[in-house]
């Protein structure tokens, strides 16, 4: 090599030298990137799920219908008969609810006051003002008997067509449809046990009892458990003796009750042709209907009407 090119080699040699000085050491290089490879991730913090929104438990509460009892005084019903016919009546509440429900049916002398008086001694919530008359009859109270029913009864009056203060007209086929418009109302009443009706009349309304509680119960309205007939006549043309046979040959047999004197013709005929039914004989007098609910009657009547609510109930 000539004395030129060796001087180039060692200034090669030298500047290649000073560059690798310059150099970072290898080693720590190595380190570093150790450090940077081994070292964890810091962990994201996850984003938390929304939390469930709790809700109440529902629980289910049945809706109570609050029992009903109304107040003691009479209620004025007006309905309306098959045929159109308005008419008026009287609704006497029993104390509780429900409750038997004996509907009261009038003669043609008169019409549903006949009854104020033993309707307020039946219905037995504190009405019934105990003052006398004149003539000691059923208008009065006085001489009534105590009332021992055992029960509480609501009560219902109604007035024949064409008969306020008293019957203008002879209209049986008439009052027969208004028995029974009569007896449909009163068992949709506030407070009715419909399973629990019992009929009352006088005279026309003794037929009307008892045709009334037999069409109740062929018609499957409820049940009429028995008829109580002061002086029944087959009035409204309907032959006694056929509704009465159904009342007791009925499934259960309901009692029917047939309250006449000797001197009226008519009732004795018309209880004397029905043999099962309960027949109360006051003696050879001519009192009809209203006129056998006297004082010093034996047997008393409204005993005998007692007696007939005990067992119709009973049975």
């Amino acid at each position: 090599m000539s004395r030129f090119g060796f001087c180039i080699f060692v200034l090669c040699i030298s500047w290649l030298a000073s560059s690798c000085a310059d150099l970072p050491d290898q080693a720590l290089i190595n380190s570093d990137v150790a450090e940077i490879v081994d070292t964890p991730p810091v962990p994201s913090t996850p984003t938390p799920e929304p939390s469930a929104t709790l809700k109440p438990t529902l629980t289910y509460t049945p809706t109570i219908t609050p029992t009903i009892v109304l107040g003691a005084d009479p209620q004025v019903v007006n309905f309306t008969a098959d045929d159109g016919r308005r008419l008026s009546g009287l609704y006497y509440p029993a104390d509780t609810n429900p409750a038997p429900l004996i509907i009261l049916m009038h003669w043609a002398r008169g019409d549903q006051e006949e009854w104020t008086e033993i309707a307020y001694w039946l219905q037995n919530r504190g009405q019934l003002v105990r003052t006398p008359d004149y003539n000691r009859s059923w208008k009065s109270s006085d001489w009534y008997p105590e009332n021992t029913l055992e029960v509480s009864v609501g009560i219902f009056t109604f007035d024949f067509r064409e008969c306020t203060g008293e019957c203008q007209n002879c209209l049986p086929a008439d009052w027969l449809i208004d028995v029974q418009a009569a007896m449909t109302t009163a068992v949709g009443l506030t407070g009715v046990n419909r399973e629990q009706i019992l009929t009352v009349g006088s005279s026309i309304g003794a037929d009307g009892a008892v045709d009334g509680c037999a069409w109740f119960n062929q018609n499957e309205l409820g049940q009429c458990l028995g008829a109580f007939a002061f002086s029944p006549g087959s009035l409204l043309t309907v032959p006694f003796d056929i509704t009465a046979d159904e009342l007791l040959g009925g499934d259960p047999p309901v009692p029917v009750y047939c309250l006449y004197g000797l001197r009226d013709d008519a009732a004795v005929e018309t209880c004397e042709a029905v043999p099962e039914a309960i027949w109360v004989n006051y003696g050879y007098i001519e009192n009809h209907g209203f006129e056998l609910i006297q004082p010093f009657q034996d047997p008393d009547p409204l005993i005998l009407l007692q007696e007939f609510i005990t067992i119709a109930l009973q049975e």
